[in-house]
């Protein structure tokens, strides 16, 4: 009796309920090993734009060099031809001066290529600050475009004010690649692009300014759709083909920041 009394005010501990089907996955450390490529692949990335700026930029001194010496020479050129009198003048002929318009015309040549080489500069240099700047915060590049893939819903216009908010706009789909790239980014969400109706019904129109091209992008529609609807977004139980919908309706959305040229 007394071995009984000392376990009747003792709790009965019972052993968790084991879920049934497969056993419980134990989560990998998987965030710092991704954390860790992240970072080095924006380290790769950063020396690789920084080796091209470097390249740009001596490429953009060199020239600015040659176009200082040409000009010099035409200068001396100019002096040279000046006719002390008018016997002098018959004797350096018409020969000379043809010679100092081409040297003039080499000079215009130079520095038309010096603006190219300073626009790719910059072209560069607003890469390096686009690549160090949007990738880190979850923008993702593809065929020379940055794409934002939102986790929040919004209407049409909020979600293309949020875009222009960010030196960019909902996006266009100007090639069958673009297409299959957004389609596989969405991850089964359906999210709004740029394409609207507004305005003028029928005449479809993107907001980015890409001339939509209605044969070309025939393939790209769900099927018997639109719906005179002015807003489009993916539907992703129709492959994430286009859906047009009522513009109020609340989908995620995706931002595109051109650097390419645009058209299918």
């Amino acid at each position: 009796m007394a071995d009984k009394d000392i376990y009747e005010n003792m709790e009965v501990m019972e052993a968790a309920p084991q879920p049934k089907g497969n056993p419980p996955k134990i989560p990998a450390p998987w965030r710092p090993r991704a954390r860790g490529i992240v970072t080095a692949v924006l380290l790769l990335l950063s020396l690789a734009l920084a080796t091209s700026l470097l390249a740009v930029t001596l490429l953009y001194l060199r020239a600015q060099i040659k176009l200082q010496g040409v000009e010099e020479a035409v200068q001396k050129l100019q002096v040279s031809l000046q006719p002390d009198n008018a016997s002098d003048a018959s004797a350096k002929g018409s020969d000379s001066l043809q010679l100092l318009d081409e040297a003039q015309a080499g000079v215009r040549m130079l520095k038309a290529q010096l603006g190219n080489v300073s626009a790719a500069r910059t072209a560069v240099q607003d890469g390096c600050s686009d690549m160090l700047t949007k990738l880190p915060r979850g923008w993702r590049f593809y065929g020379g475009n940055f794409y934002y893939f939102s986790q929040e819903k919004k209407s049409w216009d909020e979600a293309e004010r949020l875009c222009v908010s960010q030196d960019s706009h909902l996006t266009s789909v100007s090639s069958q690649a673009e297409q299959e790239f957004l389609s596989n980014e969405t991850q089964g969400k359906g999210r709004w692009i740029g394409l609207t109706n507004r305005g003028t019904e029928g005449s479809w129109r993107w907001v980015d300014g890409t001339e939509y091209r209605a044969d070309a992008s025939r393939g790209f529609w769900a099927p018997n759709v639109p719906n005179n609807y002015d807003c489009v977004h993916t539907e992703p139980s129709k492959r994430n083909l286009w859906n047009d919908n009522k513009c109020t309706r609340h989908f995620r959305w995706i931002c595109k920041q051109a650097h390419g040229p645009a058209g299918l």
